[in-house]
């Protein structure tokens, strides 16, 4: 490959490491503290059907939230996939994933 490919993967997995995945990460505790206070407020009020219909609101806005990030998560490793650029993990030096080697595959008749 070219010569400057190792040091534009460098500078992507900064960019993935220091802006992306703090994003990210912060993302999810947003999305976390929404739907737990959803759940709170769905609990606290049994007997207020207003206050109970906020709650639901919460609940779904949060699982709204993890859904996202976890769109924005796929989208970055496709596009990182796709491009060949390699170290892009969520938590960078502590996630890999070796998958074991097929050795044959057979189809019953």
């Amino acid at each position: 490959m070219f010569a400057y490919a190792d040091g534009f993967d460098k500078v992507l997995n900064r960019i993935n490491a220091n802006i992306i995945n703090p994003v990210i990460e912060f993302a999810f505790i947003i999305a976390t503290v929404v739907f737990l206070w959803g759940v709170f407020q769905f609990i606290r009020n049994a007997g207020d059907e207003t206050k109970r219909q906020e709650g639901k609101d919460h609940i779904l806005w949060g699982i709204v939230g993890f859904l996202i990030m976890f769109g924005v998560y796929g989208i970055i490793n496709i596009l990182a996939n796709t491009i060949d650029v390699s170290g892009l993990t969520l938590k960078q030096g502590q996630q890999t994933f070796t998958p074991p080697p097929i050795q044959s595959i057979t189809v019953p008749k």
